[in-house]
């Protein structure tokens, strides 16, 4: 299917960044387990006061917290989401720091059981809050993937209902007027995560097969190269979102981003004025994206990591087909604040990447300069 991809700019495309998405297809291996929902994500960080006081701001909710650790939760039933842990006191010391992993929840005990012989990794409890079981597994880049089982669910917090939206058809908000709390944004629950990957061929193999994801959709470089997939939890006829994780070719891999569903527009905007009046780092935003199509908002935590307020996201079921679109800087939004500078800079360690990537045959000299094109191109006309 022809990509749908619709911003001003797209007709400065080449001929063949236009025609040749989807001419390399991603195959979808047959799945070990069918993950169900996103369950966490982990850091390591240098303070965890100044992490706290930032994610607070940020509109999440004390669940627990330990001299190590600080477990942090939505207005949703999840015990906990985002979870950092004290650089210095974790043992073993991480490899990474920053970014440990990500996990995700199965429905039922057998699927975790089969998951757990199919890897040869042991089922093992999870040591935090809302306890449940867990088998942890590494990625093709060494991030932790946990798949979890038996969490206990906690009660709903109370937060305010979506904005009943006045348009010139239809008159929803009569005798009332907007009034938003000053408050940080009120989030539901994690939504997704974004990582670049040394092999996306790899790496989505690896995550289709354990996890049974499904590519939303993949944006390709001029050769019909998959460089990134949107990918979505295959719930069958439940609805799921867009996206529960990306993957990007890189030269190294990396954290990117993680995104938190608030409830709408407003939301986001009162989010922004408060985390400014605090004082922290805002990063991109407000805008649309196309693919996902979520209306967003970036900001940058204490130590620099992405995190993205979210709302109005579409939602599929299983029976949506993948589809192929070029990639460029201007498909990543829709409208909005001209997206930011993303060019990596030229370090000694890129450059290493750079020359371990080649060598290990992850990519081509030819891919990483067609990607090099599609990531250095003006995302708008008027853009600098």
């Amino acid at each position: 299917m022809k990509s749908d991809m619709n911003y001003i700019g797209v007709e400065k495309l080449s001929a063949a960044a236009v025609e040749n998405p989807g001419t390399v297809r991603i195959p979808r291996p047959e799945p070990i387990v069918k993950a169900d929902d996103v369950a966490y994500i982990m850091f390591c960080k240098k303070s965890l006061e100044r992490q706290k006081a930032f994610l607070l701001d940020f509109g999440m909710v004390i669940s627990a917290e330990t001299p190590e650790a600080i477990y942090m939760r939505g207005t949703g039933p999840l015990p906990y989401f985002y979870v950092a842990f004290d650089a210095q006191k974790m043992k073993p010391r991480p490899k990474r720091h920053g970014f440990l992993g990500i996990g995700f929840s199965v429905k039922t005990a057998g699927e975790l059981d089969t998951l757990s012989k199919a890897t040869g990794v042991t089922i093992e409890p999870i040591d935090g809050p809302g306890a449940g079981n867990r088998v942890r597994l590494s990625d093709p880049d060494g991030f932790i993937v946990d798949v979890c089982h038996g969490r206990q669910m906690l009660e709903r917090l109370d937060s305010r209902a979506p904005i009943a939206v006045n348009t010139p058809l239809e008159k929803r908000r009569v005798n009332e007027a907007i009034r938003t709390p000053i408050l940080p944004s009120p989030i539901e629950r994690l939504g997704h995560a974004v990582l670049s990957v040394t092999s996306l061929e790899v790496s989505q193999r690896w995550y289709m097969r354990h996890l049974g994801l499904i590519p939303s959709d993949v944006q390709c470089i001029e050769d019909g190269s998959p460089v990134l997939a949107f990918n979505r939890l295959n719930r069958g006829a439940e609805l799921a979102d867009h996206h529960s994780l990306v993957l990007t070719q890189n030269v190294m891999a990396q954290y990117m981003h993680s995104a938190y569903e608030t409830l709408d527009l407003d939301s986001i905007g009162q989010g922004h004025q408060y985390l400014a009046s605090r004082g922290w780092s805002h990063h991109w935003g407000i805008g649309r994206h196309i693919l996902g199509s979520q209306i967003f908002d970036y900001w940058k935590d204490p130590e620099g990591e992405e995190l993205e307020h979210y709302a109005d996201g579409d939602v599929f079921d299983s029976a949506r087909e993948t589809r192929y679109h070029p990639m460029d800087l201007g498909g990543l939004y829709a409208w909005g604040a001209e997206v930011p500078n993303i060019a990596p800079k030229p370090t000694p360690s890129f450059i290493m990447s750079v020359v371990r990537s080649l060598r290990s045959g992850k990519m081509t000299a030819r891919q990483l300069g067609l990607l090099k094109k599609a990531m250095s191109t003006k995302a708008r006309p008027w853009s600098r």
